[in-house]
Order: C-alpha cells, then sequence, then structure tokens
C-alpha cells in the first residue's frame, strides 16, 4: 500500500463560516428515480428551530432543511420532501471541541407525511447531553457508474450468531447480501462482497465512515485500514454494544456519487506521528489511483488535510476516528470537525481529535471532502 509523509505547513484562509449562495445543481451525474441525498451543516445550535440556508448544505429534492432543537443537545433535522424508507445517515460533531454526535434515529414523518425525519444527539467529553454543530449526511442512492458502494445499518445491538441485514436497510452495488455478528462486547464483524477490480487497473484506497446509531454516548470505529471490523465504547472508553450505521465504497464520495462532483477520502495515521511527518493513503477522484492528499500534524490531535485540485465554493467534509493498525486495537477517543474550505484549486479539511474525557491525542483519522453539488468532474 502506498503512503506519503508531508512536513508541516502553514495553515491557508479558510471559508469557515461565511455564508455563501447555493450553488446550481450539477447535472453530470442525473439520480436515480426515488434517490435522496442531502448535507446538513447546523451552525445554530442553541436556536429552537431554523431553516439551513448556509451555502453548505443541500437536498437532492430541493425541498427545506430545517432543525429543530427538542432538548439540550437533541436535534430533527427534517428533510422535506424527502420521504423514504431506506438509506443511511451519518453525523459528526463541528466546531473543535470534544464533542461527539449519534443518530438516534430517522424515519419518515407520520400519517403520512412527505419529510425524512433524522434524529441527532450530541454529548460532551463526559457523555452529558451538551448542544453543538454539527454535519448530517444521507443517502439512499442504489445506482453509480464506477467504483463500488455499500451502506448499510444494523438492527439489533447483540445478534445472535451471523444475522443478515433486513434489505431495506442495506444496499451493495455488487449484489448479495451484508450480514454482521458481534465478536464480543461492542465488537463486531461485518461480511460482504469483495471490492471488485478497479477499471483502471489500479489500486484503489477506499472510503468507509460509520456512526453510532441510538440515544446515549457512544463511538463506534472500523479497523485499519479497509478491514470489517467495528467497537463501539462509551464516552470512558468501556465498550458497550450498540447499533451503527456504515458507508463503505471504491471511487464513490460518502453520498454514493461516483461521477460529477470532485471528491477524495483519505486516511491519516496518528498514531505513527514522528519529528513532525504524519503518514497517510488517500484516493482522489481527479487523479489514477492513490494519492491526491497532503497531511499535516499541526498540534497534538490536530491535523490538516489538503485535497489536490477539489476547491470549490461549496462541500462537505466529513470524519472519523477509526482503529489502530494492530489486530485487536479498540477506540481511544474520537475526532471532530474543526472546519474545511477552499484554498485555490484546492480544499483544507481541519480535524480535531480527542481521548476519552476530552483530552487531545493523536488518533488516526478518516476524513472525506465532497463538491456535490457545487462543482463537476475535471
Amino acid at each position: 500500500m502506498r503512503r506519503w509523509t508531508r512536513l508541516r505547513v502553514g495553515l491557508v484562509m479558510l471559508a469557515m463560516g461565511a455564508v455563501l449562495a447555493p450553488p446550481a445543481a450539477v447535472t453530470a451525474d442525473p439520480l436515480p428515480t426515488g434517490a435522496v441525498i442531502a448535507t446538513v451543516w447546523a451552525n445554530q445550535p442553541a436556536a429552537a428551530e431554523y431553516t439551513v440556508d448556509n451555502g453548505w448544505s443541500w437536498s437532492s429534492t430541493e425541498g427545506d432543511i430545517v432543525v429543530r432543537r427538542t432538548g439540550t443537545g437533541a436535534y430533527t433535522v427534517e428533510l422535506q420532501h424527502a420521504a423514504t424508507s431506506t438509506g443511511v445517515a451519518h453525523v459528526v460533531a463541528y466546531g473543535g471541541g470534544p464533542v461527539h454526535c449519534t443518530v438516534a434515529s430517522w424515519y419518515r414523518s407520520l400519517l403520512g407525511g412527505n419529510h425524512l425525519l433524522i434524529q441527532v444527539r450530541c454529548f460532551a467529553a463526559t457523555g452529558a447531553p451538551v448542544d453543538s454543530r454539527f454535519v448530517a449526511t444521507f443517502t439512499n442512492r442504489q445506482q453509480i457508474h464506477q467504483g463500488r458502494l455499500a451502506w448499510f445499518t444494523t438492527d439489533q445491538a447483540t445478534p445472535v450468531g451471523l444475522r443478515t441485514i433486513p434489505a431495506g436497510l442495506r444496499y451493495d452495488s455488487t449484489g448479495g447480501t451484508i450480514s454482521y455478528e458481534r465478536l464480543g462486547t461492542g465488537h463486531y464483524r461485518f461480511r460482504m462482497n469483495p471490492n471488485p477490480a478497479s477499471e483502471s487497473g489500479a489500486p484503489i484506497f477506499p472510503m468507509t465512515h460509520v456512526t453510532a446509531l441510538g440515544g446515549n454516548a457512544v463511538n463506534c470505529q472500523i479497523d485499519w485500514p479497509d478491514g470489517r471490523e467495528v467497537r463501539c465504547a462509551n464516552a470512558a472508553g468501556n465498550d458497550v454494544d450498540a447499533r451503527f450505521a456504515v458507508t463503505y465504497g471504491s471511487r464513490v464520495d460518502l453520498l454514493g456519487h461516483s461521477a460529477g462532483p470532485r471528491f477524495a477520502s483519505g486516511t491519516l495515521y496518528g498514531d505513527n506521528i514522528t519529528g513532525g511527518f504524519i503518514s497517510g493513503d488517500s484516493y482522489n477522484s481527479t487523479l489514477p489511483g492513490y494519492g491526491g492528499a497532503s497531511g499535516t500534524p499541526l498540534g497534538t490531535g490536530r491535523y490538516q488535510m489538503i485535497f489536490s485540485g477539489t476547491g470549490t465554493t461549496f462541500g462537505t467534509a466529513f470524519v472519523n476516528a477509526h482503529l489502530g493498525i494492530l489486530p485487536g486495537s479498540r477506540p481511544r477517543g474520537h475526532c471532530v470537525l474543526a472546519g474545511w474550505g477552499r484554498s485555490g484549486a484546492n480544499t483544507v479539511v481541519l480535524v480535531n481529535c480527542y481521548g476519552w474525557l476530552g483530552v487531545p491525542a493523536n488518533l488516526n483519522a478518516r476524513i472525506s471532502y465532497t463538491t456535490w453539488p457545487g462543482g463537476t468532474a475535471v
């Protein structure tokens, strides 16, 4: 597996918090009938209710996105005209502090409504609910042009034996079923078809993201680099059983696009920072095979990732901590988005990672970025 290393460099200017006019949707990657795809930057954590109108939020249905605060750290994201019975939702805390968020549930609005409701819960390092900004995504896409896309949500925290995920909770572009089993408390393995060979013959670094499901302060992580084991822990770092959602792919973005927007994904191996260097792996849709990213440590648990050639006035970033290289590695904390923005032709993503109880820590971080719907492929 090819890796890169980079020296620490200075920060570039980010568009963090500036309001941009939403760009016109791209037409290079037409969505299948019934597809619902959305990204939400929820940036008013104390507001009782607001319509999200910043330039970093978008729904394929072109309905409004409304966020309601229902209690401390409890939010309902309403995607209007986006009712669906299938799909996968993810969430990550935004702002740089030691907060992590979960998807408590998502469902179609009741009594025949045509909206999709995503319940988000955010927690401080102690595990107590806390108000927070966050980034949420949703996709039910079931058609791609290249590569591989799979997504699923588990329906039980303590399955007995190997459990096949119900059809409405999974999709895999290679066909077949997706199943999972519990190996121990908070320790799971999922099974699905192997990745197909890439069209170019070059190896492709995979994109994977996971979100804990439920209303408790739990963080789930996938092992390295593209393994299919997941471990979940509570705010104190103790193993706990939990449901979780996964998006997995190669040559696709975290929303399921394989053509149209520019996108990239990569891993920073914070376990192995030495002398101001950090190694990593990445894939960039503007380049063949591996590459297209450079990472820099900015301090303990603070990273900068630059994705070359992806800069646009619109985009969505995402991050998860992931498990270590050695077998049996366990979650050591979590990562949050500190900001992202355009720097010339490139995109800069800032990430902060914390050990349990909120202490900055050098963790492995999976970072993804997509320009959908504001940037077409080059």
